[in-house]
Protein backbone atom coordinates (compact mmCIF):
# COMPACT_ATOMS: atom_id res chain seq x y z
CA UNK A 1 0.00 0.00 0.00
CA UNK A 2 1.26 3.29 -1.05
CA UNK A 3 0.46 6.33 0.62
CA UNK A 4 0.51 9.40 -2.32
CA UNK A 5 -1.32 12.02 -3.74
CA UNK A 6 -4.97 11.38 -3.36
CA UNK A 7 -7.25 11.52 -6.56
CA UNK A 8 -8.33 14.49 -7.58
CA UNK A 9 -12.13 14.73 -8.22
CA UNK A 10 -12.95 16.94 -11.28
CA UNK A 11 -16.54 17.64 -10.02
CA UNK A 12 -15.75 21.13 -7.30
CA UNK A 13 -19.26 20.46 -5.89
CA UNK A 14 -18.07 17.31 -4.17
CA UNK A 15 -14.95 18.90 -1.96
CA UNK A 16 -12.70 21.58 -2.15
CA UNK A 17 -9.97 22.50 -4.49
CA UNK A 18 -11.01 19.05 -5.89
CA UNK A 19 -10.44 16.85 -3.36
CA UNK A 20 -13.54 14.82 -1.75
CA UNK A 21 -14.61 15.70 1.44
CA UNK A 22 -13.50 12.96 3.54
CA UNK A 23 -10.04 14.27 2.96
CA UNK A 24 -10.53 17.51 4.83
CA UNK A 25 -10.38 17.86 8.36
CA UNK A 26 -13.00 16.87 10.97
CA UNK A 27 -13.21 20.99 11.30
CA UNK A 28 -13.90 21.62 7.54
CA UNK A 29 -16.38 18.88 7.20
CA UNK A 30 -20.04 19.87 6.46
CA UNK A 31 -22.66 19.02 8.20
CA UNK A 32 -25.16 16.23 7.16
CA UNK A 33 -27.87 18.10 8.34
CA UNK A 34 -29.64 19.58 6.11
CA UNK A 35 -31.46 21.91 8.36
CA UNK A 36 -28.26 23.56 9.44
CA UNK A 37 -27.52 26.86 8.85
CA UNK A 38 -24.46 28.82 9.39
CA UNK A 39 -24.21 30.87 12.78
CA UNK A 40 -22.95 34.53 12.71
CA UNK A 41 -19.44 34.50 13.84
CA UNK A 42 -19.60 35.98 18.02
CA UNK A 43 -16.61 38.43 17.78
CA UNK A 44 -15.20 39.85 21.21
CA UNK A 45 -14.87 43.08 19.80
CA UNK A 46 -16.90 46.27 21.12
CA UNK A 47 -19.48 47.30 18.26
CA UNK A 48 -18.97 51.58 19.31
CA UNK A 49 -16.35 53.79 18.08
CA UNK A 50 -13.61 55.35 20.00
CA UNK A 51 -14.82 58.58 19.37
CA UNK A 52 -15.18 59.41 22.55
CA UNK A 53 -11.98 58.31 24.10
CA UNK A 54 -10.07 60.16 21.42
CA UNK A 55 -11.96 63.58 22.50
CA UNK A 56 -11.07 63.06 26.10
CA UNK A 57 -7.13 62.37 25.48
CA UNK A 58 -7.61 65.39 23.36
CA UNK A 59 -9.12 67.78 25.88
CA UNK A 60 -6.82 66.47 28.91
CA UNK A 61 -3.96 67.24 27.08
CA UNK A 62 -5.35 70.80 25.71
CA UNK A 63 -6.18 71.17 29.41
CA UNK A 64 -2.58 70.33 30.70
CA UNK A 65 -1.38 72.35 28.09
CA UNK A 66 -3.32 75.51 28.38
CA UNK A 67 -2.55 76.84 31.66
CA UNK A 68 1.57 77.03 30.94
CA UNK A 69 1.21 78.53 27.53
CA UNK A 70 3.54 81.47 26.75
CA UNK A 71 1.02 83.96 25.79
CA UNK A 72 -0.55 87.28 27.92
CA UNK A 73 -3.52 85.48 29.66
CA UNK A 74 -3.92 88.40 32.33
CA UNK A 75 -6.24 87.10 34.46
CA UNK A 76 -7.35 84.03 32.58
CA UNK A 77 -4.10 81.87 32.96
CA UNK A 78 -5.96 80.40 36.27
CA UNK A 79 -8.98 79.12 34.70
CA UNK A 80 -7.47 78.34 31.27
CA UNK A 81 -7.54 74.19 32.43
CA UNK A 82 -11.39 74.12 33.19
CA UNK A 83 -13.06 74.70 29.63
CA UNK A 84 -10.73 71.99 28.23
CA UNK A 85 -10.89 69.53 31.41
CA UNK A 86 -14.64 69.73 32.53
CA UNK A 87 -16.19 68.70 29.20
CA UNK A 88 -13.19 65.99 29.02
CA UNK A 89 -14.30 64.52 32.05
CA UNK A 90 -17.76 64.06 30.63
CA UNK A 91 -16.79 62.81 27.84
CA UNK A 92 -14.27 60.52 29.21
CA UNK A 93 -17.27 59.28 31.57
CA UNK A 94 -19.78 58.33 28.61
CA UNK A 95 -16.26 56.90 26.60
CA UNK A 96 -16.24 53.98 29.62
CA UNK A 97 -19.57 53.28 29.57
CA UNK A 98 -21.38 51.10 27.17
CA UNK A 99 -20.04 48.82 24.60
CA UNK A 100 -17.39 50.93 23.19
CA UNK A 101 -14.14 50.73 21.58
CA UNK A 102 -10.57 53.33 23.24
CA UNK A 103 -11.79 52.61 26.59
CA UNK A 104 -8.29 52.61 27.76
CA UNK A 105 -7.57 56.00 25.35
CA UNK A 106 -10.62 57.31 27.43
CA UNK A 107 -9.07 56.22 30.77
CA UNK A 108 -5.85 58.12 30.01
CA UNK A 109 -8.42 61.22 28.85
CA UNK A 110 -10.31 61.40 32.61
CA UNK A 111 -6.17 60.95 34.10
CA UNK A 112 -5.54 63.70 32.00
CA UNK A 113 -8.47 65.88 33.01
CA UNK A 114 -8.31 64.98 36.73
CA UNK A 115 -4.71 66.42 36.51
CA UNK A 116 -5.64 69.34 34.76
CA UNK A 117 -8.28 70.05 37.15
CA UNK A 118 -5.93 69.64 39.98
CA UNK A 119 -3.12 72.37 38.36
CA UNK A 120 -6.14 74.51 38.09
CA UNK A 121 -7.51 74.29 41.51
CA UNK A 122 -4.40 74.52 42.30
CA UNK A 123 -3.68 78.07 40.68
CA UNK A 124 -7.06 78.99 41.62
CA UNK A 125 -5.44 78.93 45.33
CA UNK A 126 -2.72 80.48 44.65
CA UNK A 127 -3.85 83.63 42.73
CA UNK A 128 -3.76 86.88 44.58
Amino acid sequence: MTYGQPERNANPQQGGAGYPQHLWPDYAQAPNDPAWQPQAPVSGQPKGSAVLGVLAFVLGLAALVAPFLPVDMTGFRQYAAFPFALPGVGLAIGGLTGDRRGKPLAVVGAVLCALALGIGAVMLAGYR
